[in-house]
């Protein structure tokens, strides 16, 4: 093989591996995922959407979000009165068909942002079905950090993307 081929080569193997590499994020935090846990992919259906006056789109079927936080999924005494409320929405609706979304602010790899956001996720989950919510209604979906509604590096702003969003679909 020539010399000029050799060099193509290696600088084609090179390119390819820096490309690949864009997607990876550079974190040294833990990077567990939980085994046997399963994290359900859900592609979102064009919504109706108003505005609630900060600039965000707010899709009309979704409820009050709670909140976590940093590393936590444990519910504090505001998120379970927020769950209450959304309950009772979900009762009065008559709603048989209940997202939970669990999210995670940018921080952390995406593998262990996903399985925080599922924790977060199942733990509303069981809440409403202590609530009387029946769990075959329930559907839960980790988003980890990929639906930020927030996405300036402050503190405040990472407050907002840990949160369990709660759709009736």
């Amino acid at each position: 093989m020539s010399k000029t081929m050799k060099l193509m080569l290696v600088f084609a193997l090179v390119f390819g591996v820096t490309a690949c590499s864009k997607n990876v994020k550079k974190d040294a935090t833990a990077d567990t995922v939980a085994v046997g846990q399963s994290t359900e992919i859900y592609v979102e259906e064009e919504l109706d959407v108003e505005d609630e006056g900060n600039g965000l789109p707010v899709p009309s079927n979704y409820l009050e979000p709670v909140y976590f936080a940093f590393n936590e999924y444990s519910l504090n005494a505001q998120s379970r009165k927020t769950l209450e409320d959304n309950a009772s929405a979900i009762k009065e609706k008559g709603a048989t068909n209940i997202l939970i979304e669990g999210n995670c602010d940018d921080r952390g790899t995406i593998a262990y942002n996903i399985v925080l956001g599922d924790k977060r996720a199942q733990e509303v989950k069981n809440y409403y079905i202590k609530l009387g919510i029946p769990a075959a209604n329930i559907r839960v979906v980790s988003y980890g950090e990929e639906k930020p509604v927030c996405t300036e590096n402050t503190s405040a702003c990472w407050s907002k993307n840990r949160r369990a969003d709660t759709a009736i679909m």
